[in-house]
């Protein structure tokens, strides 16, 4: 079977686990050819160098000062938007008159569930960024931009599939969609094979393992650590000064897995990947989501919620007290979070391909590009240079004024 795989390019959570399902996939016989761009394909040439991809280019988050900018996110989209569109559009016809995909997969990348959705080609979303959109309780966003723009991009990028895997490590707190002609599935969140095996060797330290990547929460965690001199604290990400109670790590995959099945307690952001790898080695986790993330505010949340940790808006000496306090309740906790690897997800994903007929694209559809597209095409660049491009470049300098 020839697979589409989607995967989105801003961070590395999102190839992580696509990874592990691209190599399922492949032992289990399927061709994968995934479309990518950013932190995937340098994932990629690093983890899995024979994978068969494509640079796709897409949409990625803006920083700044370790807070998200959405509108300075918002602007680089629509400055890259109409060559990322027409690089799109090629790839496009490659697809389907050249590789004629049985099935696509997207984790959160738009192009792919586009494409599927116009050949008629079955497709699967596996993401876990749907769930911001469908919590039975909310934290409180702290601006309007930060929860709408997040709500916003999800809408954009999800597509309706004929499958949606909903990765959750807290799916009492999902509230199904009624929708019936699409089937939702919730599943837990996939584990990378590194960590599968390290948790054979997971222990109980006595320090708590940190890791951050933005440089401008240095001051806050120092001072963190420097307010609890009685605690070991072991760093990666960042360059931290150290002292007696705080080591500091270069960064090696190796060595912070074996941290992090041996650490007392992890502090990091509210992202996904860590967080759930965290929950599966049964750590207490004290969250300070990126601000300007609303999906990280709803991660942090959730953790809280299930009672695996503290989440904090801030580094607050305060909030560490209470997870230091109440450390051994998190453990209590998440010795009843039950996972068993990724059997579930993968059961439940090789019986939705086992339906799937292979040379199932739809001949209709490709009958109809090859006749009426050419003349859409050109129409559709005429309508653009002469109405769309100069109202589109006013709109981006009045942005640039802005931002």
């Amino acid at each position: 079977m020839k697979i589409i795989y989607g995967v989105a390019g801003h961070g590395n959570g999102h190839i992580t686990r696509s990874t592990y399902v691209i190599n399922f996939l492949e032992k289990n016989g399927c061709k994968v050819k995934i479309l990518t761009y950013g932190q995937g394909i340098k994932y990629l040439n690093i983890v899995k160098k024979d994978a068969d991809y494509h640079d796709i280019s897409g949409f990625d988050i803006i920083y700044k000062d370790g807070v998200v900018r959405n509108y300075r996110t918002f602007y680089e989209f629509l400055k890259r938007l109409p060559l990322n569109t027409t690089k799109q559009f090629i790839y496009f016809f490659k697809m389907l008159y050249q590789y004629k995909p049985d099935l696509v997969l997207s984790d959160f990348e738009p192009f792919s569930q586009i494409f599927a959705k116009t050949v008629g080609v079955p497709l699967i979303n596996i993401d876990n960024n749907i769930t911001v959109n469908i919590l039975k309780e909310i934290p409180d966003e702290t601006s309007f931009t930060e929860k709408y723009f997040t709500q916003l991009v999800i809408n954009l990028f999800e597509r309706k599939a004929n499958y949606h895997f909903i990765l959750s490590f807290a799916d009492k707190f999902i509230d199904l969609p009624k929708e019936s002609k699409y089937k939702v599935i919730i599943v837990p969140p996939i584990i990378r094979r590194e960590v599968i095996e390290i948790a054979k060797e997971k222990e109980d330290g006595d320090f708590i393992l940190i890791y951050q990547t933005s440089k401008s929460l240095i001051e806050k965690i120092n001072e963190l650590t420097k307010s609890f001199p009685e605690v070991k604290f072991v760093s990666y990400g960042l360059d931290l000064e150290e002292r007696k109670n705080l080591k500091k790590e270069n960064f090696s995959r190796e060595n912070f897995l074996k941290d992090l099945s041996k650490c007392k307690g992890v502090i990091t952001n509210g992202g996904f990947t860590l967080i759930s790898e965290s929950i599966y080695l049964k750590k207490p986790i004290f969250s300070v989501p990126i601000k300007g993330q609303y999906e990280q505010r709803v991660n942090s949340f959730l953790v809280e919620k299930m009672g695996y940790g503290k989440s904090s808006l801030d580094f607050s000496t305060n909030d560490f007290k209470i997870f230091l306090r109440n450390i051994e309740d998190y453990k209590k906790n998440l010795k009843n979070y039950i996972q068993d690897e990724n059997k579930i997800f993968e059961s439940k994903l090789l019986k939705i391909i086992s339906k799937i007929e292979p040379g199932s694209l739809n001949r209709f559809y490709e009958t109809i590009f090859i006749t009426v597209i050419p003349v859409i095409q050109l129409n559709l660049l005429k309508f653009f240079f002469a109405k769309i491009f100069p109202i589109y470049k006013k709109q981006i300098k009045r942005l640039r004024n802005i931002i």
